[in-house]
């Protein structure tokens, strides 16, 4: 276990400063949300932990205890793996078998642990780590959830009753089959209401908050890059942390279809792809393992992504149409709720060829429809109440905590 060096500067609702859990059961996608409200936590003098994934604490900064799961890998030049149908069905499936099995098994163990050790007031988890969720009840620590599937619509109840069930039962904690825990704890929703299918409500307890202001970062090359030259658009291409190394030819495709387009492109492959492993670029294509996707948005008219809720939602937060591939998780559903509200396009991530990328990408920068839709979620999402919002309510449950 690692700790960072952190400062307590006092509450500024005059009490003691108290210690907050942040767990997440998933890649950089899981933790990404959650740090606005860790920004606004710390910045009211509170210590904070942060719980998961050892590759992706490595890049984060910030907090007073990093509790890793796992070794940290240096980056390298995996390959893109092989690119197989989208298949919704299996996807609702591994929420049960790995999220609310396995690994919320696993999970459980580890964040009852660092529970044990570092005595935090409150639990803040994302929605997928199921075994934080189980850890903290156990504990009988407060715990909040944070929502990282911006469509609201991947947990199927069915799916994952069963193993949580056996989970709980595992731990002498009495049933819940109806999953009340997920009314009844505060829910914390980082995406625009609208773009949530509404087959599947938030629940009642639950608030829903805008982004906060960027993070800050380091200014990048390519940004100079992206900005300059005589082509009239700007497009971005990334497909993510994860899938990007499932993703097959698709950056083949992507780079030979986009690069006659009368635009400038910027290309993200991520940490484990090698961008020597592409074509080579012309010279209004560029591509980079990794730039900051809040210093890429504002100056894009296009997104092309695979639909993954962060890409999705940080175009749409600056009022950029999204062209979506989805692979897996989420993505198709992001990338229907995308169709219907009128913010984007999608296409076969399979099946699409280079032309059709090309032609897909011209039609969805000089589409006014889509941009309009895209700028009405932008508008939504700015009159959502800013992450300080939620802040006496986080202040509350940990405050009681010291109670139980």
């Amino acid at each position: 276990m690692a700790h960072g060096a952190g400062s307590t500067t006092g509450s500024t609702r005059g009490r003691a400063a108290r210690r907050v859990l942040f767990s997440f059961a998933g890649g950089l996608g899981h933790l990404a949300p959650m740090l606005p409200i860790a920004d606004i936590l710390r910045g009211a003098g509170h210590r904070l932990g942060v719980c998961g994934e050892a590759d992706v604490l490595a890049g984060t900064e910030g907090f007073d205890a990093y509790f890793p799961e796992g070794d940290t890998t240096s980056p390298s030049g995996r390959s893109t793996g092989t690119l197989v149908p989208p298949d919704l069905d299996h996807e609702y499936s591994v929420i049960g078998t790995h999220f609310a099995g396995v690994l919320a098994a696993r999970r459980f163990d580890l964040v009852r642990d660092v529970i044990d050790r570092w005595s935090p007031d409150l639990v803040i988890c994302d929605e997928m780590d199921f075994g934080a969720m189980t850890a903290a009840e156990h504990a009988a620590v407060p715990r909040v959830v944070v929502d990282v599937i911006a469509s609201g619509a991947l947990t199927r109840i069915d799916r994952i009753r069963e193993p949580l069930g056996r989970l709980r039962a595992t731990h002498g904690l009495p049933s819940d089959a109806e999953f009340s825990f997920l009314k009844r704890d505060l829910v914390i929703s980082p995406f625009p209401p609208s773009f949530r299918d509404p087959d599947f409500p938030l629940p009642p307890a639950a608030v829903s908050i805008g982004p906060g202001p960027s993070r800050a970062s380091h200014g990048h090359p390519a940004i100079d890059w992206l900005r300059s030259g005589e082509e009239p658009h700007r497009v971005y291409v990334t497909l993510g942390t994860v899938f990007n190394t499932e993703s097959g030819d698709l950056f083949v495709r992507l780079v030979r279809g986009l690069h006659r387009l009368p635009a400038r492109v910027l290309v993200t492959v991520g940490r484990d792809v090698d961008p020597a492993t592409l074509p080579s670029p012309d010279d209004n294509v560029r591509i980079e393992r990794f730039v900051p996707q809040s210093t890429v948005l504002p100056h894009v008219d296009l997104v092309v992504n695979h639909g993954g809720s962060g890409s999705v939602i940080g175009a749409l937060t600056h009022g950029v149409p999204v062209v979506a591939l989805p692979m897996g998780a989420d993505q198709e559903l992001n990338a229907r709720r995308l169709v219907a509200l009128g913010a984007g396009t999608t296409a076969d991530p399979v099946t699409v060829t280079s032309a059709e990328i090309g032609g897909i990408t011209l039609d969805a920068l000089s589409s006014r429809s889509l941009r309009r839709g895209a700028e009405q979620l932008r508008d939504e999402i700015a009159r959502l109440p800013p992450p300080a919002s939620v802040l006496a309510l986080l202040e509350d449950r940990m405050f009681r905590s010291r109670l139980r």
